[in-house]
């Protein structure tokens, strides 16, 4: 999972700030709404969130935020990182029966997922699934201030507790208990284990390229292919670069060529 910084969002853009004002408009007309089933069939006819997809795909690519997979060729979703209209646990228990309505129109609360993350055909997937830190209280309107359990691509730190083995199933890096049961929760939410072929197609991919380099450095060869490579393996719009990106960071550890490789990473 790469971090996804949202600060590269500026809202003086002529076209954000456009979406901007019809947003605001929308959810002042959301809040005159008294409950559940009105927000709700509100929410349903007025998708906003929709139009502000461009805006995500220019800024950081057409991938996944939660498995990086590339999203050409698919629709893709907007992702309410906090539920709109409904949030539950990972039993399927309601939490908030009214979900975080108050976020439908901050694109802080927007992540961009494929299908297979968000909404997969049959069983699994993100949906409505917002599950809290143990003994803390869901926030209440207009705050988004509880805990989650699921990993969020825009919180550095939490991209930073994962990996893939040889199989191509999402690791922990930590050895902390409940950073461990945060990455086993968002593994099912997420529905990672469906990408698991490609991370490990991913990882050979590395593997090769590092051994070809590592050959033509010793050969005193020309080396511009082999890192060119190596940089596309880890270009922010290849799919699963941040698994290549520490798969090839243990691999120079400790080589004659780390820093030639590190200053590509």
């Amino acid at each position: 999972m790469r971090h996804i910084d949202l600060s590269l969002i500026n809202e003086n853009d002529p076209e954000i700030k456009k979406w901007k004002e019809q947003a605001d408009a929308l959810y002042k007309t959301l809040c005159r709404k008294t409950n559940h089933e009105e927000r709700k069939q509100y929410l349903k006819t007025h998708d906003l969130w929709k139009n502000f997809k461009p805006v995500l795909i220019k800024l950081y690519g057409k991938k996944c935020w939660y498995s990086e997979c590339d999203l050409t060729g698919s629709f893709g979703d907007i992702d309410h990182f906090r539920p709109k209209s409904c949030s539950k646990d990972m039993n399927g228990d309601v939490i908030l029966k009214d979900g975080y309505w108050w976020l439908a129109y901050d694109y802080c609360n927007y992540r961009l997922s494929c299908e297979e993350c968000n909404r997969p055909k049959g069983e699994g997937g993100k949906k409505e699934l917002f599950p809290l830190q143990s003994g803390t209280q869901p926030a209440k309107c207009p705050k988004n201030d509880d805990i989650p359990l699921l990993l969020d691509p825009c919180v550095l730190s939490d991209t930073q507790l994962i990996d893939s083995d040889e199989s191509g199933a999402v690791i922990c890096l930590s050895e902390n208990e409940n950073e461990i049961h945060r990455v086993e929760i968002s593994k099912k939410a997420y529905n990672w284990n469906y990408f698991n072929a490609a991370r490990r197609n991913v990882r050979n991919k590395c593997k090769t390229a590092i051994e070809t380099f590592e050959i033509m450095y010793k050969t005193n060869l020309d080396l511009k292919l082999p890192l060119q490579h190596l940089v596309d393996l880890i270009s922010e719009k290849t799919p699963y670069s941040s698994f290549a990106k520490r798969y090839l960071s243990q691999k120079i550890k400790g080589k004659d060529y780390e820093s030639i490789i590190s200053k590509l990473i």
